[in-house]
């Protein structure tokens, strides 16, 4: 024990950054879970795309989306996603979602506000679409696909 409080008053600095590190994880984690919207990897997305019927969701721009987007994805810039709500309700309510950006980092926000105006099942593409190419999944490219409506 008095190794250890040696260690801590040597090494204080070190110790501080890993304690502001560890708490920013679990605060993270914490906010996460809480969340609601669970994230899946391309392993698993691409299980609910095949025997769930589930639609991936790409809240990236237009160009972007053009450029190349997940099988059967609909564009819906997370700018757009009030405007095109009312569709997913309609259209989309029992399906299963799965929410994507370009490396998943943004894809989580969207992915609470479709499930806190009551889609049933979002999900969250770990890693987003980097994740997905780099994992050697297929990709589309051209038009922009809308939501039914």
């Amino acid at each position: 024990m008095e190794q250890l409080l040696e260690f801590i008053t040597d090494n204080w600095m070190l110790v501080l950054a890993f304690m502001l590190i560890l708490g920013y994880w679990i605060g993270a984690e914490i906010y996460h879970f809480s969340s609601g919207v669970k994230t899946v990897t391309p392993e698993v997305a691409t299980q609910l795309y095949n025997r769930e019927n589930a639609l991936f969701v790409d809240i990236r721009n237009n160009a972007e989306y053009r450029k190349s987007h997940l099988p059967g994805a609909f564009n819906m810039p997370s700018t757009e996603v009030e405007q095109l709500l009312d569709k997913l309700r309609r259209n989309h309510q029992d399906q299963p979602l799965i929410v994507y950006d370009a490396t998943g980092l943004q894809a989580n926000k969207t992915a609470r506000r479709l499930a806190k105006a009551g889609i049933q099942t979002v999900y969250q593409l770990k890693t987003g679409l980097s994740g997905w190419e780099g994992a050697g999944y297929p990709m589309e490219r051209g038009k922009t696909k809308k939501a039914k409506g």
